[in-house]
């Protein structure tokens, strides 16, 4: 696949889909809009972005549309019937089609990851899925995150996923905020036998958390409102 085109590679992480995990307010639809616009930038095989992340406001999904259709990405999103997340017409296709390379913005919830389950039994191999931490995000600590991968990786039927940590305090967050959250995970990680993926941090702070983390890192352009 690596010949045509459909795998595209993030920090050394290979695949033709990428799932983006996480509860609210973690940051997960940022990373997701970010790493799906750049691939789409950099050519190749089309790329497909899916919004299934029922707990975003209806007024975020359309930022994301335009962000995503701006970059010559496709944009699919899902409906809600009781609360019941329904996956977008055609994801199953699309996840198995090896001719187009797919970005999930999953909900925090184990309903919404479940609906995940249903479109990936013979797509797993094809996929990574990264659950994304944001330790200053209430309910964050050790016992809660354990508790949440947990059961949301479950309900997607995925391995454990690799960790994105996302450690911030919006617009006024600075690089020591960075470093105290990104070590409070690390933590958390080590003594869980959990691997990490990469940091990422505000497009301003990439130059300097590129020089003091010992870890990939990727620079983010805030496309959504606040809420």
């Amino acid at each position: 696949m690596t010949d045509s085109g459909e795998v595209c590679s993030f920090r050394g992480l290979q695949a033709k889909n990428y799932v983006f995990l996480g509860p609210s307010g973690s940051g997960k639809s940022e990373i997701a809009l970010n790493l799906a616009i750049r691939a789409a930038c950099g050519g190749g095989a089309p790329v497909h972005f899916f919004d299934m992340d029922q707990t975003k406001p209806l007024f975020r999904s359309r930022e994301a549309r335009d962000a995503v259709e701006r970059s010559g990405a496709v944009f699919h999103s899902g409906l809600e019937f009781l609360d019941s997340p329904v996956p977008p017409d055609g994801v199953s296709e699309y996840l198995r089609d090896e001719g187009v390379r797919c970005f999930l913005d999953m909900g925090g919830s184990v309903s919404g990851a479940r609906s995940l389950g249903q479109c990936l039994p013979d797509a797993g191999g094809l996929t990574r899925a990264l659950y994304v931490v944001n330790v200053y995000r209430p309910f964050s600590d050790e016992r809660c995150f354990l508790g949440d991968l947990s059961a949301i990786t479950a309900a997607a039927r995925l391995s454990s996923p690799c960790i994105v940590s996302n450690p911030n305090l919006g617009g006024e967050t600075t690089l020591e905020d960075v470093k105290k959250g990104h070590g409070r995970l690390l933590e958390i990680l080590e003594r869980n036998g959990l691997s990490l993926a990469f940091l990422t941090v505000r497009a301003p702070l990439l130059e300097a958390a590129s020089e003091w983390a010992d870890c990939p890192v990727e620079g983010l352009a805030l496309r959504l409102s606040a809420g």
